[in-house]
């Protein structure tokens, strides 16, 4: 499994080749995403499709659409529907320069739609295709979409012509770009043999299906699609039995059809450095990957280069490295990207950002025995641990954890023990910690912990659903006694531990977060203000995950703010 950037050097792409053992390979797939949080929610579905290929003996590329992932660019760039497009032939021209004799193309929902799109009339263009859930047209993706995140936020729809989805507003032009796209609007055989997997129970566009009513089109009915894409990322479940029918159907053709397997140079595929963006005086930002600490975490390092770099690779001049921790299962790019986003902002500024993924999330390994896909994990607060010291072995204080939920619980014992310069927690849970020695699916997740949260006797209490329901109006005085009797360690004496040890504290809240950070604890907090080291800001309405556009960007101007002032660097331009 290589990490790598392909594509224009002034706007590269990221992706991930999976070889076969021993190199060669009896044919190469490429894996096209969908986009939005189903992209998100596909990730690992298709990490783990992937791998599954590889071991079939078909080498296999799965990428991010410009602006998305770690490619260059930002999802709200122009002409994003085109940029997307010349996506999938930049990744196709990678993916024939494999030299193998037979290539197959999976898309999954808005990717096969694009799929269909790129590909066009005429004579096939690949051997195999799979159209996975594929969505009949732009315009369904987009209505089906937006009118979830509407009644999620209880919101109308927009009027200038922009639709706001989970984690992605799509501007009036990529609308009216992406809406017409339709797999019945072109003719032709698209791949020499077709399969398309549809849901169970779903008749599908009637126009999509005369399109796709060809000789050489297989379809089949799947279940476990709405377990995987129409639920938030931590609860999406891998459909493993469509895998495999994915896995077994580009291998059979492969068996047919290609001739003896080829040696594929790895080394040869790709660049293991790209230039993602420049600073205002034109100095590159460059980004690269590495494998992090003992057990080889992976993260992207981003990073000003060049002679007028202030921190660039050593992170010198006292700027501290930033590091992004992985939101939930959500991998290194963070929330809707913003940690991608941010690391080269932040760049630009003369810091160096590190975004990597915890153990067993993301791209990242696994500790031995420990479960994939876990939240709150053991190993989670020795890796990061791990990972500053590795990183900065002479001064692995010289540093800022950012992280939003978990990522911010998980951020806080490594700032004490390695008395970081900073911690930013966003939407950080405080109140409660169940890591018992196994994990949800069973695994052994290492040593027990129990630093703290609420009291193991607290939800067996009857009734205590209900008074968590209602908690949101309880007065700071019925707070207080609830701390109290509770209540192992309340978030306000985690946040005094940290800025006792001398770490420069900034927390940003929702309304509903900012309430239980706070309730009962007004001296505390007054205290930890008093330091100077020590910020709460809660944002109204801010939605838990910072999918919803307009107040992600209120903490993202404040987060930005905070790290400037603090740390000595001018705020770059956004």
């Amino acid at each position: 499994m290589k990490p790598l950037w392909f594509g224009p050097e002034d706007r590269p792409l990221f992706g991930w080749l999976h070889l076969p053992e021993g190199g060669e390979a009896r044919g190469a797939v490429l894996l096209c995403p969908t986009i939005g949080i189903e992209a998100v929610n596909a990730r690992y579905a298709y990490m783990y499709l992937a791998d599954r290929l590889a071991d079939a003996g078909l080498a296999c590329f799965r990428f991010d659409y410009d602006g998305t992932g770690d490619s260059a660019g930002q999802q709200n760039d122009p002409d994003r529907v085109q940029a997307w497009l010349n996506s999938i032939q930049l990744a196709m021209e990678l993916l024939r320069g494999l030299r193998t004799d037979r290539i197959g193309v999976v898309g999954l929902r808005m990717g096969a739609t694009l799929l269909a799109e790129s590909f066009g009339s005429g004579p096939a263009v690949v051997d195999d295709l799979v159209l996975w859930d594929p969505c009949a047209s732009g315009r369904s993706f987009l209505r089906e979409q937006s009118a979830l995140w509407a009644f999620a936020l209880g919101r109308e729809a927009a009027s200038d012509g922009s639709v706001e989805t989970p984690g992605l507003v799509y501007d009036k032009d990529t609308v009216a770009d992406l809406s017409p796209l339709a797999i019945a609007n072109r003719d032709g055989p698209l791949a020499g043999r077709v399969l398309v997997l549809t849901r169970a129970g779903r008749n599908g566009d009637r126009r999509a299906n005369e399109r796709l009513a060809l000789p050489h089109t297989e379809r089949l009915s799947i279940a476990g699609q709405e377990e995987l894409v129409d639920v938030l990322p931590d609860a999406a479940k891998i459909p493993e039995a469509t895998i495999s029918t994915i896995v077994e159907w580009l291998a059979s053709g492969a068996g047919a059809g290609a001739g003896p397997a080829v040696a594929i140079d790895a080394d040869a595929v790709g660049r293991s450095v790209a230039v993602v963006g420049k600073a205002p005086d034109g100095g590159p930002i460059e980004e690269r990957a590495a494998w992090l600490g003992p057990l080889g975490l992976f993260g992207i390092v981003t990073s000003r280069v060049g002679p007028d770099a202030t921190a660039g690779e050593s992170g010198a001049d006292d700027l501290p490295t930033i590091f992004f921790l992985n939101a939930g299962v959500i991998d290194h790019v963070g929330p809707a990207g913003l940690w991608a986003r941010l690391g080269r902002r932040w760049a630009e500024a003369g810091f160096r950002a590190i975004r990597f993924d915890l153990s067993g999330n993301g791209d990242s390994p696994v500790h031995p025995g420990q479960a994939r896909r876990v939240i709150f994990s053991s190993h989670h607060e020795q890796d990061v641990v791990d990972v500053l010291r590795a990183v900065s072995p002479e001064d692995p204080s010289n540093a800022v954890l950012v992280g939003l939920c978990s990522g911010g619980f998980n951020s806080i014992e490594p700032a004490i023990e390695i008395k970081v310069r900073g911690l930013c927690a966003l939407n950080p849970i405080l109140t409660f910690k169940d890591l018992n020695a196994k994990d949800a699916g069973g695994a052994d997740q290492g040593p027990a912990q129990t630093k703290g949260g609420m009291k193991g006797w607290v939800g067996k209490v009857p009734g205590y659903t209900l008074i968590n329901r209602v908690s949101k109006r309880l007065p700071s005085s019925a707070w207080w006694v609830i701390n109290r009797i509770a209540v192992d360690i309340t978030p306000a004496r985690r946040m005094a531990r940290v800025v006792d040890a001398g770490v420069d504290v900034l927390v940003i809240a929702g309304t509903d977060e900012g309430r239980w950070l706070s309730g009962g604890e007004t001296r505390t907090l007054h205290r930890l203000e008093q330091t100077g080291r020590f910020r709460m800001e809660v944002i109204p309405g801010l939605e838990h995950t910072l999918f919803e556009h307009s107040t992600r960007e209120v903490a993202v101007g404040i987060l930005s703010d905070h790290i400037a002032g603090k740390f000595g660097a001018p705020t770059a331009p956004g």
